[in-house]
């Protein structure tokens, strides 16, 4: 049986999950469903993000900002009567819908989150932990509807196992429930599961698991552990080398004396607990973070304070993160966004050359995406993040770093990505952060296990 809209789907089942193909329209249709209805609590990594801009605009200055006494705690977000997203950058008219106290401690329990989580400011809190707090207060808002988008999404293992029985005992409550995921293997147990495609739902002709599946048993660490995958093919300049580095927020330390060296032609995945500091490593390398001043850090040779231009260097890498597929604005279409690639620009201030616009649809076409005028704003979020991936090889740079690359996207899309990381191995060293086990490609050599000293 079809049905057109997510209303008729209510009139029938109180909790429903929904799959679909990548570009179908599934956030849309919770985004739209939130805005015509009252008492609609929607999760999303949307949301996450419009936190995350308001607050930082530029994401150096999350960094510096966690000095800042008066920066909202996580307190603020989920107790406030009335808590606004503003900031010198970002002015907000409505404040966040307001929350029941009474439920504080039933949502941390559901966030998996100690009480001391309250004094922390939400800039120092990683993406994973952000979504976690955020979830914590949907439930707080005592909402009729509950509308879920992609939930496990940048989230580790053990507590995506975590939130999917929490999501089970909420859909045993009078709440209506949705749940929009990105991979068949995220489905739950006893909800009604449909496929939403060319505007209507179907049911899903799959079969649901029985139960959910335990979280990988991963050993608990206390330091930073090396895995060899395999040897590579060969190696050569030492391209990062940090020595016994320590990161702290205030009295939260996030990088606590790790040592580690990457040498050309190896190729590394890093992997660790939400807020074990991996995107935190990420910055240092990339020379966006300040406390890389006060290390002992090299990067391609150089020194932080000590002949590392800062310009130059990013000229040599590559770069990608949530954030960015999620903030890029520049009005062009996808073949004019890869060639901003080959600078170190956003935009596009100079025509590229016939050779650059060449290359541009040659990987277009191998990617998968036919029309090089299409524009950016009118792909998927998937999408997104694959054009801009690409718009960060391109050139091809020294060094590619890329954050959770595979964050929401669905089997088809990794093996596109995963087969171009193989191509590029042979002439650019990749640094990969995922929380999936074994969801990177051949090429990788070597895995850093990061372990989280916060909380």
């Amino acid at each position: 049986m079809q049905y057109k809209t997510l209303e008729s789907l209510f009139e029938k089942f109180s909790k429903i999950q929904m799959l679909g193909p990548i570009g179908s329209g599934k956030s849309r249709v919770l985004r739209e469903f939130a805005e015509h209805h009252q008492n609609v609590a929607l999760s999303s990594t949307e949301l996450q993000r419009k936190i995350q801009r308001a607050l930082a605009p530029f994401w150096q200055q999350r960094f510096i900002s966690l000095r800042d006494d008066d920066a909202p705690r996580v307190r603020d977000l989920l107790l406030k009567p009335k808590f606004f997203l503003n900031s010198e950058h970002y002015v907000e008219d409505e404040p966040f819908a307001q929350t029941d106290p009474e439920k504080l401690g039933e949502a941390l329990k559901m966030a998996n989150l100690p009480e001391t989580v309250l004094r922390v400011k939400l800039l120092s809190l990683s993406n994973g932990e952000l979504r976690r707090i955020l979830l914590a207060r949907l439930w707080m808002e005592s909402p009729e509807t509950v509308l879920l988008d992609d939930p496990f999404g940048g989230l580790d293992p053990e507590y995506r196992t975590h939130l999917a029985q929490a999501i089970l005992k909420m859909a045993e409550t009078n709440v209506k429930l949705a749940v929009s995921l990105q991979r068949a293997e995220e489905l739950l147990p006893k909800i009604p599961a449909f496929v939403y495609e060319n505007g209507e739902f179907h049911e899903y002709e799959g079969k649901l698991p029985e139960e959910i599946a335990d979280a990988p048993r991963t050993q608990e660490i206390s330091t930073y552990q090396i895995e060899t995958l395999h040897a590579p093919e060969s190696t050569g300049e030492i391209l990062f080398d940090l020595n016994h580095i320590h990161i702290c927020y205030g009295a939260t330390q996030v990088i606590n004396d790790l040592s580690w060296q990457v040498k050309k032609g190896e190729h590394w995945v890093v992997m660790g607990q939400n807020g074990a500091g991996k995107s935190t490593l990420l910055a240092l390398l990339s020379a966006d973070h300040p406390q890389m001043y006060s290390n002992d850090i090299t990067l391609f040779g150089k020194k932080p304070g000590h002949g590392l231009n800062i310009w130059e260097h990013k000229a040599q890498i590559g770069f990608f993160s949530p954030e960015l597929a999620t903030q890029y604005r520049e009005n062009l279409n996808i073949m004019e966004v890869l060639c901003t690639g080959f600078t170190t620009n956003l935009g596009l201030f100079t025509p590229p050359s016939w050779e650059e616009k060449a290359k541009a649809k040659n990987w277009l076409k191998e990617l998968g995406f036919e029309n090089p005028e299409r524009r950016f704003d009118e792909l998927s979020a998937t999408e997104r993040r694959l054009i801009l991936i690409a718009r960060a090889a391109i050139r091809p740079p020294k060094a590619l770093i890329l954050d959770e690359p595979t964050q929401g996207m669905g089997a088809e899309f990794r093996e596109r990505l995963f087969s171009l990381l193989q191509f590029l191995s042979k002439e650019t060293t990749l640094i990969l952060v995922t929380h999936y086990h074994e969801e990177w490609p051949e090429c990788m050599t070597h895995v850093l296990h990061m372990p989280k000293f916060s909380f």
